[in-house]
């Protein structure tokens, strides 16, 4: 059901209730307004009638009754406290009107009590009240309430009658408002139904009102530029991920072409298999590597195995296992390490994040240098840091460091090669254990990147893999003489 017909029938209900509930109330105080002017026609009326027995125009001890005017509704009876009748009219009748109990209460007070007998077409509102100065006597006048009747009765038919024109002419109206106020809405809902994915740059008009119509396109504006900046990544993903496969399969296939050739000696084949296998090793680092990001991204990053565990001999893995690495690149490890710092990790998970951390440095380092490794703990949070000498990261690539396929430095021995996905995937893998990551440019030169986890009790009794030693305690250098 349209918003309109059921902001229609919203409004209907409402003024149908409001209507029933008024009119109500009106008539009830209709009814009641009527019925305290009769109680006051009948206390003169009575107060007329005592005057007048009193002075004796009126004879009591009749038998027969009173004949009254034709268009008198009134009904008059004098009874004596047995309940025997003194006087009455016609329109009273023969029979007294009070039964013995209300006389018994209209001996001390005056009471209203209301009665409708065979040959009266309405009932009839009496006031009964003893006479004063005489024996015992009591008076009882009554009035008819047929103007109250057919004043409640004409009411309540204008009600019906004009409480159901009202009714539809407020549905009408708030029809016709809902659809004046919807109608910006129904425009822009128009209006973005035109949009494809041909005009990414198109936005909605939003309306100068500074009302609810303007904060939705405002709103929905949002919503489209964030639209478009995540279909802006998805296709850079796209693209730069199509670029990052095909270099190395059109190697595999150039590769395979020349191993093809008549007259190829073992060695030669020997050698196009081994460039062979370097670039499916390649192509499998990048398919794990893109993989591990798109869960990411879909929240299903899952951690094996996570542990507190002292971070001293995770990394001082990481740095033996890389030590080969470094030393074709002519740069020097180091590790400055507090042995007590500890963080509950994933190990496998945490070696990634140092190999990636690491082999980035290296990567950037400009030539012979020394990239150094740090564990401490800066209150709550378990922090490793990697420096390098080289030339840092350019100002305006700092805070997009960590977006995937970012290539934010120059100046390695080896730039270029790199897909642009490690610091994605340690940004990711951070996260994933709680804790966050940070690049930054040294004040002496070189970069670091931090990751901050949140620390715990060390664990006593690890130790770290065998490692040749030099310089300060706790400072640990791996370097193309030590291997």
């Amino acid at each position: 059901m349209p918003i309109r017909l059921r902001l229609a029938l919203v409004v209907a209900v409402a003024t149908s209730l409001l209507v029933a509930a008024g009119g109500a109330v009106f008539a009830a105080a209709l009814s009641s307004g009527m019925r305290r002017t009769l109680e006051d026609s009948l206390r003169r009326s009575s107060a007329r009638l005592v005057t007048e027995i009193s002075a004796g125009h009126i004879h009591l001890g009749l038998r027969s009754p009173v004949i009254e005017p034709a268009r008198d509704q009134s009904v008059v009876q004098v009874l004596s406290s047995s309940g025997h009748l003194e006087f009455t009219t016609v329109r009273a009748g023969t029979t007294a009107l009070l039964t013995s109990r209300e006389r018994d209460r209209a001996v001390s007070r005056r009471i209203f009590v209301q009665r409708l007998r065979p040959g009266w077409r309405n009932p009839r509102l009496l006031l009964a009240e003893p006479v004063r100065g005489s024996k015992g006597y009591l008076l009882v006048v009554g009035a008819s309430l047929d103007e109250l009747d057919n004043a409640t009765s004409r009411l309540k038919g204008l009600l019906l009658v004009g409480g159901t024109a009202f009714v539809v002419l407020a549905s009408l109206g708030g029809l016709m408002l809902a659809g004046r106020a919807l109608r910006p809405v129904e425009r822009l809902r128009l209006e973005a139904a035109q949009f494809s994915a041909s005009l990414p740059d198109r936005r909605l008009a939003a309306p100068h009102t500074h009302d609810e119509v303007a904060r939705l396109a405002e709103t929905l504006n949002s919503l489209l530029d964030r639209l478009q900046g995540a279909l802006g990544r998805e296709r850079e993903f796209v693209a730069v991920a199509s670029h990052e496969l095909r270099t190395p399969l059109a190697v595999l296939q150039a590769e395979i072409e020349i191993a093809r050739r008549p007259g190829r000696s073992n060695e030669e084949i020997a050698r196009s298999l081994d460039v062979l296998g370097l670039k499916v090793e390649l192509l499998g680092r990048l398919a794990d590597d893109l993989l591990l990001l798109a869960r990411a991204d879909e929240g299903a990053l899952v951690l094996h195995g996570v542990a507190a565990q002292n971070l001293e001999p995770l990394v001082a893995r990481g740095l033996l296992s890389l030590a080969a690495v470094a030393d074709a690149g002519g740069v020097a490890l180091a590790l400055d390490a507090d042995p007590e710092v500890a963080a509950a990790v994933d190990a496998g998970r945490f070696q990634q994040v140092v190999d990636n951390l690491v082999c980035n440095a290296i990567e950037h380092a400009g030539g012979s240098a020394i990239v150094e490794v740090l564990v401490r703990q800066e209150g709550p949070a378990a922090v490793i840091e990697v420096r390098d000498q080289g030339p840092g990261f350019p100002e305006d690539m700092l805070s997009r460091a960590f977006e995937r396929f970012t290539r934010a430095r120059t100046g390695g021995p080896r730039n270029g090669r790199g897909a642009g996905l490690g610091l994605a995937i340690v940004k990711r893998i951070v996260e994933a254990h709680g804790g966050s990551v940070e690049a930054r440019n040294l004040e002496e030169g070189g970069a670091s990147v931090l990751v901050r986890l949140p620390a715990c009790e060390a664990h006593v009794g690890q130790a770290p893999p065998p490692m040749s030693q030099a310089g300060e305690e706790r400072r640990t250098e791996w370097t193309s003489s030590s291997q």
